[in-house]
């Protein structure tokens, strides 16, 4: 499996997930790959790959890789009380939707930047070539 499928599958696995698009305002298109637009709603989610790492080599090929894959879930940071909650129980869906993928949390970062409030999540999974 490659990276780009392991992003095809994360991608649909969210925007299939009924209780993570009900607490998104804009549905599946709060979901962005790489990088948020300028202007969005809030909570938004936005995934990429950071690393794609050889595991097992041999006979002269990659027989396995583990990818990771970095979340952010993100909200403003004077969001009322129920947007907080939003965001809130948006990070713990994105987490089991990854864990159910078979990715694995590798670490959680808090980060506040221009107004904005984020929890930026790493997830890795080991996968064959």
């Amino acid at each position: 499996m490659e990276t780009y499928e392991l992003e095809e599958e994360m991608f649909s696995a969210l925007a299939d997930d009924t209780q993570l698009i009900s607490l998104l305002p804009s549905g599946a298109k709060s979901i962005f790959h790489y990088v948020a637009p300028a202007t969005f709603k809030y909570p938004a989610v936005v995934y990429s790959p950071i690393s794609d790492v050889p595991t097992l080599n041999g006979d002269n090929r990659e027989i396995a890789h583990r990818v990771t894959i970095r979340v952010h879930v993100i909200t403003k940071q004077d969001c009322t009380k129920a947007e907080l909650e939003k965001f809130r129980e948006a990070c713990g869906r994105v987490k089991r939707i990854m864990v159910g993928l078979g990715f694995h949390r590798v670490q959680t970062t808090p980060f506040v930047e221009d107004g904005k409030s984020m929890l930026i999540f790493d997830f890795i999974k080991g996968v064959r070539s």
